[in-house]
């Protein structure tokens, strides 16, 4: 049985472990994350530990679990908080893979949670299980028939942000929100409590504590009714720090839910405290590896397929497109009924198997078989350059919906409707660009000014007021003179907006609003151009979203 390594990063500690094949630990250890000293250093510290854990163990690979927002296809971090510093747009995959010779899979920490429960701990036996881990925040993720639902950019299962009683879940329901009020009560500065001290404390008949949890149970179980409502899972899987209070807390969450379900809905579906705990995200980390793993026959069929493409005819490339872009059908064709649905012969798709040393259509059916098994279903795409390029334009886009997920834009709506003038500082690189956003802005019935050097800027100065509503353009975060504009409007107590790629840049700290785009690292191999396209799409998804606030303004 084979041997792996699996990571679990947080914001505080970097757990590891090997593992066998089955998800039994062999060895396992943590260390601090040092977080504070950015996503480099985080990764060199896994990098040391694996080259330790290699000199002692037959690795075959390498298991991720990671805080902050992953591709997983790509093994990239799309988004992490400030807990990490410049964690963000990290290729782990790539850069560990290049580092160790192994292969790498990483996984986001709360999806790893409920990859764990529904493999070896209390999902093992269901269907479709929602996993809600309780900590710092609140996460959750979606698994049915083992596979896991990340949604369309991978932020499915982002429980934590869904509004309850005007606050976010994870603002009422976690244990910071029960250490930070039971501090404020008591008087007791935050950093000298925990969430293991509180519930000592209400077992003793600590009356502060106990009605806090309370509290507390209150909204856990309006934010577990919302996911029996919306996705009716066959049961939902309670974990994190907190369950190991499960004797204490699983009688009142339970007493809450009967006034928060229906009963018809509560009776049919099971809830659970996690069994894994502590280790779920290097259990679940490995699932994922394997997971991927059994994806190799796809990828063995579409690498066949792509390198012998120049021996094909027309109506044999035709094939290759339906087998690419529909392969979990081919198991359950004949090979008449696939003749028929592609409208080619039986004979030519002999032909195609042969040509790409398949052998029979038989064989390319079980092949198929193997890919489809046991796995998600596969985004179906062709492979061109055409292809490749709206991808990556995709992924692009959609990383600016998650980078910006945060802005509340009935705020700036509300900052819109007081604005007299609305002013653009920028640098003069970007000059043409800020005069194409200054046209898609006069949209607002606003008066909009550019200025995009030194002498314009100072020279702008007058026009500042409470009035304004300033926006400052730096894609570096970096820029003197927008920092310096950002700072006079600030000083005049005009709304500032910044516009920038990098989360831990002066720019964020001089607004009160800051929208983010794709950083360098995060383009790639894209056209540059998708800086423009970028800041175009950012404007007019912002647009769209304060329609409604437009239409009453102009009212």
């Amino acid at each position: 049985m084979r041997d792996f390594i699996a990571f679990d990063i947080g914001g505080t500690l970097i757990k590891y472990s090997v593992l066998k094949e089955n998800g039994s630990i062999i060895y396992k250890n943590e260390v601090p994350t040092e977080a504070d000293l950015g996503g480099s250093a985080v990764i060199d510290k896994v990098k040391k530990i694996g080259d330790e854990l290699l000199q002692s163990y037959p690795i075959t690979g390498i298991c991720i679990s990671t805080a902050g927002q992953v591709d997983s296809k790509k093994g990239e971090i799309l988004y992490a908080s400030s807990l990490i510093p410049t964690y963000t747009g990290m290729q782990i995959k790539k850069e560990l893979e290049t580092y160790f010779q192994l292969q790498v899979e990483v996984e986001n920490d709360v999806n790893c949670v409920g990859l764990a429960e529904s493999w070896i701990g209390k999902g093992k036996d269901v269907k479709s299980l929602f996993c809600l881990t309780i900590g710092t925040g609140i996460g959750g993720s979606y698994i049915i028939d083992n596979k896991l639902h990340s949604g369309h950019s991978f932020s499915g299962g982002e429980i934590g942000y869904i509004p309850i009683e005007g606050s976010q879940f994870e603002e009422l329901a976690s244990t910071r929100t029960l250490v930070k009020n039971v501090a404020k009560q008591k008087g007791f500065p935050e950093d000298k409590l925990n969430g293991k001290d509180i519930f000592e404390l209400a077992l003793n008949g600590d009356e502060v504590c106990i009605r806090e949890i309370n509290q507390l149970v209150y909204y856990l179980s309006k934010g577990i009714a919302t996911i029996a409502y919306m996705m009716n899972p066959e049961m939902i899987v309670i974990g994190g720090g907190i369950t190991n209070q499960k004797e204490y807390l699983y009688p009142l969450i339970m007493k809450q839910l009967e006034k928060d379900l229906i009963p018809a809905l509560l009776d049919k579906t099971k809830i659970e405290i996690a069994g894994n705990l502590n280790d779920a995200g290097m259990v679940g980390a490995l699932r994922h590896f394997l997971l991927q793993e059994s994806l190799q026959p796809f990828n063995r069929i579409t690498t066949m397929i792509e390198s012998n493409k120049h021996k094909l005819t027309k109506g044999e490339a035709t094939i290759a497109k339906y087998v690419t872009m529909n392969l979990s059908d081919v198991p359950n064709h004949t090979i008449s009924h696939m003749a028929d649905k592609i409208n080619v012969s039986e004979s030519m798709i002999t032909r195609f198997c042969k040509k790409l040393e398949i052998g029979s259509y038989n064989q390319l059916r079980m092949m198929a078989k193997e890919a489809t098994i046991g796995t998600r279903l596969h985004d179906k795409t062709e492979n061109s350059s055409l292809v490749e390029i709206k991808e990556d334009y995709i992924n692009i886009l959609n990383k600016i919906d998650t980078l910006n997920q945060s802005v509340d834009f009935a705020e700036i709506g509300s900052q819109l409707r007081l604005a007299k003038r609305i002013i653009l500082y920028g640098s003069e690189e970007k000059e043409y660009v800020m005069n194409q956003l200054k046209y898609k802005m006069m949209e607002l019935h606003i008066p909009v000014d550019v200025f995009s050097n030194r002498y314009q800027m100072d020279r702008s100065v007058h026009l500042l007021d409470q009035h304004c509503l300033v926006v400052g353009l730096s894609i570096s975060g970096f820029n003197s003179n927008v920092l310096k504009m950002l700072e006079a409007a600030r000083k005049c107590n005009a709304t500032t907006i910044g516009i920038t790629s990098q989360q831990d840049s002066p720019i964020t700290e001089r607004t009160d609003i800051t929208f983010f785009i794709p950083s360098g690292n995060d383009v790639g191999k894209v056209s540059h151009s998708i800086r423009e396209v970028s800041l175009f799409y950012l404007l007019d998804t912002f647009l769209k979203e304060i329609q409604p606030l437009k239409k009453t303004q102009v009212m």
